[in-house]
């Protein structure tokens, strides 16, 4: 992928339409101040007015959020700072949930409940930042991350969000900055998938031109590919849609 001029076009164009079809009034978007949702509301704020909602719990990382407000700024967004450990404790407490995974679920899940609500609010569209490889390796909460009315940057890999955010100008604290979900303090993305994501998606991508894992096994380490591709196959309900009963 070079051509990230007719890329960035070909978003806009895909944001504009889909905004004038809905009615709505612009975009609500959740800022981490990650290279995701900093890519996403750069593109968004280029089409129409752009609400941002920056979501820390108490274990988040400050220089993501430092990052986050400086990208409202720069990009003039309208913003608001929710800390959403008392709702996330809420639901712990009731639950009495001490598994990691489960407590990353529930933050997840909050801050889409959030997102929805300035939506409605508004009148806006929430604009979704999951990308294409961790859309593929299942790397997602479901009505959580994953939930978005619209979203531009679901086929396009990781690693060539890299090189499209130097495009765009993003800044490079943003750009340099370990992949984070900022689930838990500490928490880095290749840690939990295991390998970089420079190699997942050079998996992914030969995987999309010859879906034979044997002939994959020639070209990359066995354990990477055994470990992508067997996430993606465990995870790829999650592109489905949810299975309706027919008795027409």
């Amino acid at each position: 992928m070079k051509d990230f001029k007719f890329l960035e076009n070909k978003l806009l164009c895909f944001l504009d339409k889909y905004l004038k079809q809905s009615g709505a009034s612009g975009f609500s978007i959740g800022v981490s101040g990650g290279l995701d949702s900093a890519i996403v509301a750069t593109l968004c704020s280029k089409v129409a007015k752009t609400h941002a909602l920056l979501m820390p719990t108490n274990n988040s990382n400050n220089l993501n959020l430092e990052d986050g407000l400086i990208l409202c700024e720069k990009l003039d967004l309208e913003y608001e700072v929710i800390n959403i450990e008392p709702i996330v404790q809420s639901f712990i407490s009731v639950l009495d949930v001490t598994d990691k995974l489960r407590k990353a679920n529930i933050i997840a899940r909050v801050r889409m409940i959030l997102l929805y609500d300035n939506s409605a609010k508004l009148g806006t569209l929430v604009a979704g930042t999951s990308n294409k490889s961790e859309r593929l390796l299942g790397y997602g909460t479901i009505y959580g991350d994953t939930a978005c009315a619209l979203n531009p940057i679901g086929d396009i890999y990781k690693s060539d969000l890299f090189l499209f955010a130097k495009y765009l100008e993003i800044d490079e604290n943003i750009i340099n900055k370990a992949p984070s979900a900022d689930l838990w303090e500490g928490q880095k993305d290749e840690d939990e998938i295991g390998f970089a994501y420079s190699s997942v998606d050079a998996v992914l991508k030969e995987f999309e031109k010859n879906d034979q894992r044997e002939n994959l096994y020639a070209i990359f380490n066995k354990n990477l590919v055994d470990s992508v591709l067997d996430r993606v196959e465990k995870n790829s309900f999650k592109l489905n849609p949810v299975p309706i009963a027919n008795i027409s």
